[in-house]
């Protein structure tokens, strides 16, 4: 059983980022997960709760999450939530469904409510293992290191490698704090 949830789940992900969370046809799913659309809505009670099972992968939040439950803080933590965070959204699939995740945010109030926790108490839980305090300096902190990962994401620079990239969001970031 937990085999096929996991095969509607993975042709889920296929087709939203191909086509959105919307426009995405459910009896395409089906075809890809070689299910019924029946069988579908066994395993989810309809469309939106397979949307926010594939919204919640594609979010960053489980990169923060594995990262926090790692025994590192301080600039580790941070490399650790870039690396995976890049890593994750080279897949063109992953930083598709991203995007479409943001989009959709702003008229889907589920969505908007998953984005609002990774960027809430997720995104505050490392500001604390990273900076040692909360304040709103150190949130910043934290939020330019998503931007700026997303921006890598989305459009590599040429000039520098994957490497070198991080090393300067992570001194820009850090460093900038111990002064």
């Amino acid at each position: 059983m937990e085999e096929t949830r996991k095969k509607i789940i993975d042709a889920a992900t296929e087709v939203f980022s191909e086509y959105g969370f919307f426009r995405a046809p459910t009896h395409l799913v089906a075809m890809r997960a070689g299910v019924s659309k029946g069988l579908i809505f066994w395993y989810f009670k309809d469309k939106d709760e397979l949307i926010l099972e594939v919204a919640r992968k594609a979010l960053p939040a489980e990169v923060i999450s594995s990262c926090l439950e790692k025994d590192i803080a301080g600039k580790d933590l941070l490399r650790c939530i870039a690396e995976s965070y890049i890593s994750k959204y080279t897949d063109p699939k992953m930083r598709n469904l991203l995007l479409h995740s943001l989009s959709a945010s702003s008229h889907y109030e589920p969505l908007a409510e998953l984005l609002r926790k990774t960027c809430g108490e997720l995104l505050q839980r490392a500001t604390i293992k990273v900076f040692g305090e909360l304040n709103t300096k150190n949130i910043v902190k934290m939020r330019v290191l998503l931007g700026a990962l997303m921006c890598y994401s989305i459009n590599k620079p040429r000039e520098l490698s994957e490497k070198e990239y991080i090393e300067e969001v992570l001194s820009l970031i850090y460093e900038s704090s111990n002064k």
